[in-house]
């Protein structure tokens, strides 16, 4: 005996192709600003030596240390049960 199968092609649909280009579409027109909710905004990746330590040196001055040892000491005075 002979079997045959039969394979058929199908168009694929567009409806779902469409829809997700549609969503990716309005998701990246609202991307206008690098800046996140959060604040971060993120660094260029061909910044100099110099401006990479622009960013960070900020949170190493003297009174950035000082002012971080404060909020811990305060977080752990208001920690209950310590």
């Amino acid at each position: 005996m002979r079997s045959v199968i039969s394979i058929t092609w199908r168009r694929p649909r567009l409806g779902p192709v469409l829809s997700a280009l549609v969503l990716a579409g309005a998701c990246g027109a609202g991307c206008e600003s690098s800046k996140l909710e959060t604040g971060y905004t993120p660094r260029p990746l061909n910044a100099s030596d110099a401006e990479r330590r622009a960013y960070y040196s900020g949170k190493y001055t003297k009174e950035a240390v000082k002012a971080e040892q404060e909020r811990q000491v305060e977080f752990r005075a208001r920690r209950p049960g310590v």
